[in-house]
């Protein structure tokens, strides 16, 4: 076996670096990982395939992972066609062959009824299959900790838990298609439903293999807080905004908000960004109502909200940042559209309902498919 020396240090040095945006799970390890099963099932099973087609399959297939998670493998594939420097080495129907195979490396592949379009994109698929039981475990710890902020120990440990479940379990999504003999992932999916069914097992290992220590005091919960403006008309109708070159929840109507900066109250916050993004002065004295929520997001630190509904303000409503809003629209409260946030949607129901402090949960992640007016 032997790898074109100029191929492989264009690899290393212009696509190997790409994988430390990766996560742990897709990281450049994996990759080497990948790679060298590779070529242990060309060797075991004496295939007759080119070995620099699957060192570059291997290299590029998760490189796209940082980007877009969920589809990583379209976009790999993508990049892989879209870099001219491969073809010095490879001709067009080379590449096209290795992009097939990178878009086909998913193991839920399978469970959709389709194998890849290639030899190469089954001896990637097939290596690409961690056999240490070890490694789930880090991986889940790690996604919960970046993806659930906020969540207890006993919460990530049972996520991770049906999540292992959902993939390695006896109909799990990664456990169909060896399309060549693999004694090592063989093992693997012998020894690892045995430890999920073991709750008490599960727990114990989870812990060594992260290094959780239990006698440390878990750290108080850091919060974040905003206020939200709640501004009628003389026919009883709430201000809304539509949000635009915004990362969150672009497109949907909204009531005026803001942070509350350090140094400021509640108070002050509210009379800043009333004058920032309406071009209108409120004061304290203008408040006959408030409320507040204990938001709790998907992936973005805890927040409390305080909501201020106020009588009358001093000057003419316009939109005051043109780049954060593209309309103000006046709703009824009692018929709140469904293209506005969810989490002041539900704020404001309860608040109607006579409850003054609530929970709401929120999917920042959430993309509005089609905006109603």
């Amino acid at each position: 076996m032997q790898i074109n020396k100029k191929l492989q240090e264009y690899i290393e040095n212009n696509i190997f670096p790409s994988y430390e945006k990766n996560d742990l799970g897709h990281n450049l390890d994996h990759i080497k990982y990948v790679i060298e099963r590779s070529f242990k099932f060309i060797k075991e099973n004496n295939l007759d395939v080119d070995y620099n087609m699957v060192y570059v399959i291997a290299a590029y297939h998760d490189i796209g992972h940082y980007i877009d998670a969920k589809n990583h493998e379209k976009v790999s594939a993508i990049m892989l066609l879209a870099d001219d420097n491969l073809k010095q080495f490879f001709n067009e129907e080379q590449i096209r062959i290795m992009a097939e195979a990178v878009h086909d490396h998913r193991a839920s592949l399978a469970k959709k009824g389709k194998r890849p379009r290639s030899i190469y994109g089954e001896i990637v698929s097939s290596a690409d299959r961690n056999t240490l039981i070890e490694v789930p475990l880090k991986r889940t710890y790690a996604y919960r900790m970046e993806h659930s902020p906020g969540a207890t120990l006993d919460e990530i440990i049972e996520e991770s838990r049906q999540h292992i479940i959902d993939k390695f379990g006896k109909v799990g999504y990664a456990t169909d298609a060896m399309y060549f003999e693999d004694l090592d992932y063989k093992k693997f999916l012998e020894d690892i439903p045995a430890l999920v069914e073991n709750k008490e097992e599960f727990r114990r290992r989870f812990i060594e293999v992260n290094n959780i220590s239990l006698d440390k005091k878990p750290e108080r919960e850091k919060f974040l807080s905003s206020i939200y403006l709640i501004i009628k008309n003389e026919n009883g109708e709430v201000l809304l905004q539509r949000r635009q070159g915004t990362k969150l929840w672009p497109g949907y109507l909204a009531l005026p908000a803001g942070h509350i900066d350090q140094g400021e109250n509640a108070y002050e916050a509210a009379i800043r960004e009333a004058r920032e993004e309406l071009g209108i002065e409120i004061a304290t004295n203008d408040i006959v109502n408030t409320f507040v929520a204990n938001r709790k997001n998907k992936s973005l630190p805890p927040y409390y909200d305080v909501y201020f509904e106020i009588s009358k303000y001093v000057g003419k409503i316009k939109i005051a940042e043109p780049e954060k809003c593209s309309e103000l629209v006046w709703c009824s409260p009692i018929n709140l559209p469904d293209d506005m946030i969810d989490f002041e949607k539900e704020a404001m129901e309860n608040n109607a309902n006579g409850i003054k402090f609530s929970v709401t949960y929120a999917d920042n992640e959430k993309k509005l498919v089609k905006t109603k007016k």
